[in-house]
């Protein structure tokens, strides 16, 4: 399958716009996430509401019927947007829907970036037990309020929900656990807690070892990356295993050239 050319495909659709291209453009984002330049980013307001209030409308559809999409390719798509853009979007989403669990869910996406503690408020009105993933997002909002202990109590009750255990939910929920314990691990740190920091790092990379685990990324060499397994090597070394974090750190330094 050929790479998908956001820049291409947005000048394509400012040229010759349509719901129908716009639909296409949007969906082919949402499953295959690129950064969008400043370029891109102009192209969108050119393009004024009608393409926001089309994102919308997908939007509200994925969130009624398959609350699953928002959390694994919406999060990273209106993330990609302006701040006043993905304001729009979530204004537009609200005036096309009036069911309930949506409106409360999009307020309270909203209220995120503003004020967390309002944001909780607005999806704890939602059944967490049928919408499981409202407990990431609670759990990404004490992580905003660096309520650190909050933030993993939720991110562990989103992975250890029923729904992971089904057959046909497994590797989601094996992608899940790799990249929300990264951040469960994280906090850890942040808290001073080496040991549950070792723990869940070990319970990350030692079933599949160094090399594969770098494999899992699209660019390894990222920083953030790179700080988790300086972090955990800290965390080796003040809970007296040093003869690992010596190795660990040997592995680091070769594969980022230190």
């Amino acid at each position: 399958m050929s790479e998908f050319d956001v820049s291409s495909a947005l000048k394509s659709l400012k040229n010759d716009y349509t719901e129908e291209t716009a639909s296409e453009f949007i969906e082919s984002l949402l499953y295959n996430p690129s950064e969008l330049s400043d370029e891109d980013h102009d192209i969108i307001d050119q393009l004024q509401s009608s393409f926001l209030r089309t994102a919308a409308q997908i939007f509200v559809e994925d969130l009624a019927y398959d609350f699953n999409t928002l959390v694994n390719y919406w999060e990273a798509f209106i993330g990609q947007l302006t701040e006043e853009q993905s304001s729009k979007l979530l204004e537009f989403a609200l005036e096309q829907t009036d069911v309930d669990f949506v409106e409360d869910f999009i307020i309270g996406y909203r209220k995120f970036y503003v004020n967390p503690n309002e944001s909780i408020t607005f999806f704890n009105k939602l059944d967490a037990n049928e919408f499981h993933e409202i407990k990431f997002f609670i759990g990404r909002c004490y992580e905003a309020l660096e309520d650190y202990e909050n933030a993993i109590v939720y991110y562990q009750r989103y992975l250890n929900h029923p729904y992971f255990e089904a057959e046909e939910n497994l590797e989601q929920a094996s992608i899940n656990s790799f990249y929300i314990n990264h951040t469960i691990a994280t906090l850890y740190y942040k808290l001073g807690n080496m040991k549950k920091v070792v723990e869940v790092a070990n319970n990350i990379i030692e079933p599949i070892g160094f090399t594969q685990y770098l494999e899992n990324f699209t660019s390894p060499e990222d920083s953030e990356i790179k700080s988790f397994l300086i972090d955990y090597a800290n965390a080796l070394e003040e809970t007296n295993e040093t003869e690992k974090a010596i190795s660990l750190r040997d592995k680091i330094n070769e594969f980022y050239s230190i």
